[in-house]
């Protein structure tokens, strides 16, 4: 080996210094991307306020009235969209338990992209009792961090903190809204 080889490493640890360098830049970016966005915590859900599907009064957040300090569950589906179909059945069936039980747990809808005929014919057909607003742009869903649907955010009071709820299919929503303030006492 000559003197000018023996000062370079060989090409397979080059190859390999390289890939690892390139990984841990990518786990370094990786961390900072997810931490960026956090401001230490859960972050306050966005007022908004959205036509009313099927007509009446808005369908609006923060609460008002005798509702002011209630979590919310907030839901965002479209009558096109598949996993929708067994994901907001499931939505409706908590709603309709946490209200026979007087909780005091307010779930509201989003019917985002859809033509409000069809939203409501879905919701509808899904169960839902709750109010459910129109929000055609779906511009709102983006508010609080979903990125497409189903999606559905819980809401706590009276602090207006917001968590995205997954796994709705195997009683998650169930959990969340539980485990809510108003609920601390419930079995």
């Amino acid at each position: 080996m000559t003197e000018a080889s023996g000062d370079q490493l060989p090409r397979w640890s080059r190859r390999r210094l390289v890939s690892i360098v390139i990984g841990i830049v990518a786990a370094a970016g990786l961390l900072a991307g997810l931490t960026v966005g956090d401001r230490g915590g859960p972050q306050r859900a966005p007022a908004f306020s959205l036509p009313r599907l099927g007509g009446g009064t808005p369908v609006s957040y923060p609460l008002a009235g005798s509702e002011a300090h209630r979590p919310v569950v907030l839901t965002f589906f479209a009558s096109w969209c598949g996993p929708c179909h067994a994901e907001l059945p499931v939505v409706a069936g908590v709603a309709r338990q946490e209200q026979a039980a007087g909780d005091g747990v307010v779930f509201l809808g989003v019917d985002g992209n859809d033509d409000p005929a069809s939203g409501l014919a879905f919701a509808r057909k899904s169960g839902v009792q709750f109010a459910v607003g129109a929000n055609a742009d779906s511009a709102l869903a983006p508010r609080f961090t979903l990125v497409g649907y189903p999606g559905t955010v819980f809401i706590s009071a009276p602090n207006g903190r917001m968590q995205a709820v997954e796994d709705l299919q195997n009683g998650y929503i169930s959990v969340i809204v539980g485990s809510s303030p108003r609920n601390a006492n419930r079995p």
